[in-house]
């Protein structure tokens, strides 16, 4: 068991570089699956969230699976996240800034993971998407192979659960927004 743990610190090592090397300033913590906290009342949040029933990538639209199954099927598991420094007059932007670079550096990880024989890996995003400038499209998601779910809409209180894992979040933020995603492989 202590080689695969070995295995999986290299690994995300790895891929945080590979990520910061391609200008993402992001970190990376080997969690268990076991450590996420589940709560219904995290997506209820998501029922009063203006994204609700308009992302293709958030609640109801998401797959009704279980989620705590699936999460369990994965060998290895990993918070990404970033800080971006934030003042009272640029919260929208840094809001908006910071869950995209999260975004695209968790799909770097992905990229990452599948040129190194990890086919199946995946990645939930820290905050709805924000791929498309506009928003959603009405009839359908048009960026199906980059989009991805909030970690939120699958019921995880992301502040509980990386309290869990030894990541401090303030909430809410103040000096910085820390934005959080969940890496599985």
């Amino acid at each position: 068991m202590e080689d695969n743990k070995e295995l999986q610190n290299n690994e995300l090592v790895d891929m945080i570089l590979f990520c910061n090397e391609k200008g993402y300033q992001v970190q990376g913590k080997n969690i268990k699956a076991s450590d996420l906290i589940f709560e219904e009342r995290v997506k209820m949040n998501c029922f009063y969230c203006g994204k609700y029933n308009v992302s293709w990538k958030c609640s109801p639209k998401i797959p009704k699976i279980d989620y705590i199954k699936m999460l369990g099927e994965f060998d290895n598991a990993a918070f990404v996240y970033l800080k971006m420094s934030l003042t009272d007059s640029d919260y929208d932007t840094v809001r908006n800034d910071s869950s995209v670079q999260l975004h695209r550096a968790l799909l770097e990880c992905e990229k990452w993971l599948w040129d190194h024989n990890n086919s199946t890996a995946l990645s939930f995003i820290g905050g709805s998407c924000k791929l498309c400038k506009n928003g959603c499209a009405s009839d359908k998601c048009v960026n199906p192979y980059m989009a991805r779910i909030p970690v939120e809409a699958l019921g995880i209180n992301v502040v509980k659960s990386a309290a869990n894992c030894g990541i401090d979040i303030g909430f809410p933020p103040k000096e910085y927004m820390m934005r959080i995603g969940l890496l599985l492989w």
